[in-house]
């Protein structure tokens, strides 16, 4: 039982379990997307009650989770290397900056997932794209702008800070 614990340490939030978020958000996209966007993508696609009239969040709405966005900025730069070095995904390289796409492994690898996880991921990776894909990065970024301090915040009523020594 241990073993499992210390499994799902490391597991957890690590640069395998976003890398692996991301090849369903790439599976599902219709463009390339750059780091910035996968950074965006991979907090809504686990938070997705944070936009109203949306599926449910795949993740606990904790506390100040919007930070996960500042956070988690290394580890998809982490997750992102891995899959370009197991040959999952694509690069291209261009005026815009290095974008990244599904190739023709992404799909393969993920058509082995079976869980009810992975199913959640794949209807998320569906809305998600279905909605945000036609944003400019300029309109997505100003959507995120405007939002960002209000998830998590709900908590902010419950528990006074300040009060924190």
């Amino acid at each position: 039982m241990d073993e499992v614990k210390a499994l799902r340490n490391v597991v957890f939030n690590s640069p395998l379990e976003i890398g692996l978020r991301l090849l369903f958000i790439l599976n599902r996209t219709s463009r390339l997307l750059d780091l910035q966007r996968l950074i965006f993508y991979n907090y809504l696609i686990v938070h997705s009650s944070d936009i109203p009239d949306s599926p449910g969040s795949i993740h606990a709405d904790l506390p100040r989770r919007s930070c996960e966005m500042l956070v988690n900025r290394d580890i998809v730069k982490k997750g992102l290397t891995l899959l370009i070095s197991k040959n999952l995904i694509g690069v291209k390289y261009s005026k815009e900056g290095i974008l990244y796409g599904k190739n023709e492994n992404t799909d393969i690898l993920l058509k082995n997932f079976e869980s009810e996880y992975s199913t959640l991921l794949y209807d998320r990776a569906e809305w998600l794209c279905s909605n945000f894909d036609n944003f400019s990065d300029d309109k997505l970024s100003l959507f995120i702008e405007e939002n960002l301090g209000k998830w998590g915040s709900e908590f902010s009523a419950i528990y006074d800070y300040s009060d924190d020594k």
